[in-house]
């Protein structure tokens, strides 16, 4: 990783390892910025910090690096990542590192793997910023290295357990479905009504546990995944989609000619959720929804008016607060989508009444937009 070729394996990587003394460490941190409190802030740093020069040795280290990679610090100063990855990642981090220096960023990050001084492998996201010289050419990285192993595990057992779960649910549907169809078929009124009623609750069942299948694979906090996306498009797309599938509903659209902001394809969920509830939630036969985008420059907001009886202030509690608990349960999990996107884009959900009294209005308020 050298200023001409980061992708080399130079003499810089190869170097022998050089041991430094606390003294040279303190020095050090000092000769790169980190003096009097930043110093400090740095070492009490729960994620692991590092600096690599231009021929791609480790000059800096913090406590908490030394205590993931369990090397000391005197043996990874001097040394090249090799001492803590293994030749095919530490081959992938330098096409993440070339990369990002063909493109006009110049951040990156990377999940990869790193080897112990004990032997063990932990997952590790690491994140590095380019450094430059006066001259502006290469100076190496800047960077984070932060243990992954409690939220892989977290993330593998909520996979294994929606999929257990949503397996299990889909063929006991499918049987409740096949004994009610069988129910309808009878002369007696009081089974078809019955049968009509186990259908519906049915249906709905099936519907929650699809959008638990959404939460768990759709939605996520990955900011590479944004893209410019015209909102104005997003939305009208999504009103032709619900006139066809609710011939009844009045969808009326107020637009301006293009609104394009950074926002991950799961932003279409976010609306989509809005819309449905507010069709879903009218009891009228032909509901009645409104959806408006503005855009001034500080926000873009997506409005989503409906004619439906007030939202349950236990539901707006529990947005809100962030936590659903026994006693405040929102009645269901398309308002968490809804505020979960938001919450990816660095935007917020906001619920409030009309100020006419006659609906509900839902705002997905976006900040820093990157417009």
């Amino acid at each position: 990783m050298t200023a001409d070729n980061p992708g080399d394996r130079t003499e810089g990587l190869e170097a022998p390892h050089r041991e430094q003394t606390g003294d040279e460490h303190t020095r050090n941190w000092h000769e790169n910025g980190t003096v009097g409190g930043y110093a400090d802030l740095v070492e009490q740093a729960e994620d692991g910090l590092y600096l690599i020069d231009s021929a791609g040795t480790f000059t800096l280290v913090n406590q908490a690096f030394v205590e993931l990679t369990e090397y000391e610090r005197t043996e990874l100063v001097g040394a090249d990542p090799t001492l803590v990855l293994g030749e095919a990642d530490f081959a992938e981090f330098n096409r993440k590192i070339q990369a990002v220096m063909r493109s006009d960023s110049s951040a990156g990050s990377i999940l990869t793997t790193v080897v112990t001084k004990s032997g063990q492998h932990k997952p590790v996201e690491v994140r590095f910023s380019l450094r430059e010289t006066e001259g502006g050419e290469y100076g190496g990285l800047a960077g984070v290295a932060r243990d992954i192993r409690a939220r892989r595990h977290r993330e593998q057992k909520l996979d294994v357990l929606s999929r257990v779960l949503r397996h299990n649910v889909r063929n006991k549907l499918n049987l409740i479905f096949g004994h009610a169809s069988i129910l309808k078929e009878s002369d007696n009124e009081q089974y078809h009504r019955a049968a009509e009623q186990i259908e519906s609750a049915a249906s709905e069942l099936m519907s929650l546990s699809e959008k638990a299948r959404t939460a768990q694979t759709e939605v996520g906090f990955n900011p590479s995944d944004d893209y410019q996306t015209d909102l104005v498009e997003l939305t009208e797309h999504l009103a032709v989609k619900f006139r066809r599938e609710y011939p009844a509903a009045r969808i009326k659209t107020s637009l301006p000619e293009e609104v394009v902001a950074d926002v991950p394809e799961s932003y279409r969920i976010a609306v989509s959720e809005l819309i449905e509830n507010a069709i879903e939630h009218n009891l009228e036969s032909q509901p009645l929804v409104r959806i408006q985008v503005t855009a001034n420059d500080s926000t873009i907001q997506t409005v989503v008016e409906d004619e439906c009886p007030p939202i349950r202030e236990s539901d707006i509690e529990a947005i809100n607060t962030g936590q659903e608990t026994p006693l405040v349960h929102s009645v269901g999990i398309g308002l968490w989508l809804a505020n979960w996107v938001s919450d990816t884009v660095g935007g917020r959900l906001q619920l409030e009444r009309r100020e006419d009294g006659a609906g509900n209005r839902a705002t997905i308020i976006l900040y820093d937009t990157g417009r």
